[in-house]
């Protein structure tokens, strides 16, 4: 595949057989065409998706505003591109929103419109967006070290948090289950290398061994261990530019084709740590009876099922906050665990107090973390929602008692920055999340009519209308591993969607790039391969041994490298890491995060 726009005039093709009453799409590939020769990827990676956001404000406020570098009709508001799908969805002389607008039209015209968003950009733009990732970073960090918490909202606030959590702060050090992260650390140590830091960094009492439960392994490693060194160039106990070990590192990461997330490497005493006191935070919101009714941090589909009710209702409200780790303050997080002084000082002790970018000097962070951190994501959820929670009181004037708390709580939905309101108070929460710091995304909140957005679903009166993306570009005929799986799971997800010639044109890039054919695959099989109606699989062979059939497939598994771990560090390790998690050479060798392969395999055969 030479050109974007041989899949855009597959996906036309699904669309006017979806759509049959629609008209001129023939001239709009004609356009689409012209354009992307005139201006290349830009159309189909800024322009488009800008229409995209222009026709989503459209469905959700009744009227459409034609967003600049498209013309419109003559004496109309519509675009002339794609007007034969715009005129069935809105009034193509006042742009105002129809009453029948075609449902089935409205989820066709965002799948040709945001197909390219998130497409990877060559570096020369990745620097550009990187620069720019970082620069609101810092920018963000200013704002969120001159937060002062408002009387009222802090004193609510209090109130609501001496009733959620409780007993967090009696959960012994030495009983927690501490754990490495999958990620990368600050000093830039391999998975195997990290046991043998940690081991070093407890005989030199660098880490806190009495305090986390590890006074008498450090007393045998400090008799045992004299000749323990860290194969890597990095000292642990030494950083760059003088600075304490309680540096992280500011990295970035594809966001989309327009931006980039900033991510903090944290050290790896601090990650290690804040991995365990991740577990017991997550651990004590489940049991909690009041957290537990709005907070569900691995269930993303509670938020999913009450935006496609809001769409269709009315009466859930989505919100989302801009820039939401980047803004979580220090004042409102020890604002909303005063009450659990002993966590708070641990998560406090763990947490990097100093970024160091680029090969800029360090500068000291004023938020509480950045994404990196273990504790960001639920910290950022339990602050969240317990402000959103007094604000509801507020509202009320009621007093803060477990009765009153545990019924606002079933009025919310927060995972991470994607919040979700009873409508009647949406409102209020806006205004009191912006009055702790925090920052509405406004073109991503929707507080009323019929359209929703929460945790990667887009909801259209109770239709999923969440868009297919393309995240290669289809020309650069990458046999890259990740590449490869996200166009057959792209390819599987269009197909399912009704979409056969786009997914067809996938089906043929795949397997042209690949030198060979993929077999049909169970959804829930794992493997390189297609999906069918049927969810069937195609038998290889019987296996004589299992009594089963199995399928010859492809799959994805990570790459190694020689990561060799023996001694005390080794036992460390398996204190640490469950049989389950250990796979027989795991202290030989050690996966290359987000480095895969495609190996030849076999997998069991399933139907249905």
């Amino acid at each position: 595949m030479k050109s974007p726009v041989v899949l855009l005039r597959a996906l036309l093709i699904d669309i006017s057989r979806l759509c049959p009453g629609v008209k001129g799409l023939d001239r709009d590939l004609m356009s689409v065409e012209q354009r992307f020769e005139n201006e290349g990827y830009g159309f189909l990676t800024k322009a488009l998706p800008s229409l995209g956001d222009a026709f989503t404000q459209g469905i959700h406020s009744g009227r459409f505003a034609c967003p600049n570098g498209f013309k419109t009709t003559v004496g109309g508001t519509i675009p002339r591109i794609f007007s034969g799908m715009f005129c069935e969805v809105f009034e193509p002389l006042t742009g105002v929103l129809k009453e029948d607008a075609d449902v089935g039209v409205i989820k066709c015209l965002r799948e040709m419109l945001y197909l390219f968003k998130k497409t990877q950009m060559p570096s020369y733009d990745e620097d550009i967006l990187h620069t720019k990732a970082v620069a609101e970073f810092f920018r963000c960090d200013e704002v969120a070290g001159q937060v002062i918490m408002p009387d009222r909202q802090n004193h609510l606030i209090g109130l609501v948090s001496r009733l959620v959590l409780g007993g967090i702060s009696s959960v012994p050090l030495d009983e927690i289950q501490f754990k490495h992260g999958p990620g990368a650390v600050f000093e830039g140590l391999n998975a195997n290398q990290k046991w043998l830091a940690l081991t070093n960094s407890i005989k030199n009492e660098e880490f806190d061994i009495h305090s986390y439960g590890y006074g008498d392994f450090g007393i045998n490693l400090s008799s045992l261990l004299e000749k323990t060194i860290i194969s890597q160039s990095t000292d642990i106990s030494t950083l760059e530019d003088g600075a304490s070990s309680r540096t992280a590192r500011l990295i970035s990461v594809p966001k989309n084709s327009t931006s980039r997330r900033t991510i903090t490497v944290e050290p790896l005493v601090n990650q290690f740590v804040q991995q365990g006191l991740n577990i017991v935070l997550r651990d004590y919101i489940s049991r909690c009876p009041v957290l537990s009714n709005c907070l569900a941090l691995t269930d993303q589909s509670k938020n999913q099922q009450l935006a496609l009710e809001g769409s269709y209702t009315d009466n859930w409200a989505t919100i989302d906050l801009k820039s939401a780790s980047d803004l979580l303050s220090i004042s409102l997080v020890k604002s909303v665990f005063r009450h659990h002084g002993p966590f708070l000082d641990h998560m406090m002790s763990c947490r990097s107090t100093h970024v160091a970018s680029d090969g800029k000097s360090v500068q000291q962070l004023a938020k509480f973390a950045g994404m990196g951190n273990a504790l960001t994501f639920p910290v950022q959820s339990v602050c969240f929602a317990v402000t959103c929670i007094a604000a509801i009181l507020d509202t009320w004037g009621s007093k803060p008692n477990i009765w009153n708390v545990r019924r606002a709580a079933r009025l919310i939905r927060v995972f991470g920055d994607d919040i979700i309101v009873d409508s009647e108070y949406a409102h209020q929460c806006v205004t009191w999340l912006e009055n702790v710091g925090l920052k509405i995304n406004v073109n991503k909140s929707f507080l009323k009519g019929n359209f929703r957005e929460s945790c990667g679903v887009d909801a259209f009166k109770g239709v999923d209308v969440t868009p297919l993306y393309v995240r290669t570009r289809p020309e650069d005929q990458s046999k890259e591993p990740n590449a490869i799986g996200g166009l057959v799971a792209t390819s599987n997800l269009a197909w399912l969607r009704g979409l056969y010639s786009f997914s067809a044109a996938l089906e043929h890039e795949v397997e042209e790039r690949l030198g060979y054919s993929l077999p049909l695959v169970a959804q829930e099989c794992g493997a390189l391969g297609w999906h069918s109606r049927l969810d069937a699989m195609n038998p290889t062979r019987w296996n004589h041994d299992l009594h089963q059939f199995e399928t010859r497939t492809r799959v994805l598994k990570p790459l190694k490298r020689r990561d060799r771990l023996d001694g005390y560090a080794a036992l460390l390790k398996f204190f640490h890491v469950p049989l389950l998690g250990r796979g027989p050479d795991h202290l030989d060798k050690s996966p290359i995060r987000f480095k895969l392969r495609i190996a030849s395999t076999w997998v069991p055969t399933r139907v249905g």
